[in-house]
């Protein structure tokens, strides 16, 4: 339990690896059982908040803002603890895949409302964060000769205006994204481990409720509303929530993907996933939005086209 947990720490205080301390808690919890997952996240807890209380507390920060700076270290591995005690608790056994991920998802939202509430009142940080984006845009132009810069026509308020709204808009998905990627790492690993066979998950009999494209409808036309005015509050749930339920059919179309190309030659498929990895690396992040837009789109698509007749669920 310990070695699992201080690989967690470890994971975590590492700038290049913390995206996957969950992976060890996960393989606790598959191999130990849930009594022993659930202390071990009580353990990673207090030792990340430990090294953080140490950090913060011998850097040269003001007093006045040290308290703020600990809550904003500790609501994001606190909201990873707890989602992965909610993917693995057993009480929610019978629940679907997705929808314990969701509820994983939407208790942490819960969880980052007082970073939401920093983020947009405090003035410290708000000068903290200024004086940040100074620094990033400084060094920019210092590398190019002292030249106008990376953002030539956009000014420091501009850049960390944008960056509250993409980290309001886009925070549910990338902790979505970011927990279920742990949480499947590290359940195949603790399957490989014990020896046990079989996919997960099972993304070709995966599929969303017929009455979730009203939320995927609804939640797209409250985005489109705030592209042309400000909805506040609502707009960020509209974008959280599209981005979140495009997610889960993206995810659909990836199980509709798997079954239909089961009869294609493994050549072919090896050959499509260079030309895939070729358009990546050249197209960058247009590319790449383009297509997970297009699988999710063809996930919903399923609503009107049975492309796995055999396999409904």
């Amino acid at each position: 339990m310990l070695l699992f947990s201080a690989g967690a720490v470890i994971f975590y205080e590492l700038s290049a690896y913390f995206v996957i301390f969950g992976i060890p808690l996960t393989v606790l919890y598959r191999r130990r059982g849930f009594s022993a997952g659930l202390y071990g996240c009580g353990i990673t807890a207090a030792g990340i908040a430990a090294m953080k209380i140490f950090r913060i507390w011998t850097s040269s920060v003001s007093a006045s803002v040290r308290g703020e700076l600990l809550g904003i270290a500790l609501v994001v591995p606190v909201s990873f603890l707890i989602g992965l005690v909610i993917l693995e608790c057993p009480r929610f056994g019978k629940l679907r895949i997705w929808q314990r991920l969701v509820f994983a998802v939407f208790t942490a939202a819960l969880v980052y409302v007082p970073l939401l509430y920093l983020l947009l009142t405090s003035s410290e940080l708000d000068m903290m964060l200024h004086a940040q984006v100074d620094a990033v845009l400084k060094a920019v132009q210092d590398n190019r000769g002292g030249g106008p810069g990376l953002f030539p026509v956009v000014s420091t308020e501009d850049l960390v205006r944008m960056s509250r709204e993409v980290f309001l808009n886009t925070f549910l998905l990338g902790y979505c994204c970011t927990l279920s990627a742990n949480w499947v790492i590290g359940v195949k690993m603790a399957m490989r481990m014990k020896g046990e066979t079989g996919e997960f998950p099972s993304y070709r009999t995966f599929r969303m409720p017929d009455r979730a494209v009203y939320v995927f409808l609804v939640s797209w036309a409250v985005v489109f509303t705030a592209l042309f005015r400000d909805l506040g509050i609502i707009g960020v749930a509209g974008w959280n929530t599209a981005l979140l339920v495009s997610f889960l059919y993206m995810c659909q179309g990836i199980g509709i993907i798997k079954v239909r190309t089961e009869a294609v030659p493994r050549g072919f498929k090896l050959i499509a996933m260079v030309l895939c990895f070729t358009l990546v690396f050249s197209a960058g992040i247009v590319f790449i939005l383009g297509i997970m837009a297009g699988v999710s789109i063809l996930g919903v698509s399923e609503l009107w086209i049975s492309y796995r007749n055999k396999l409904r669920s």
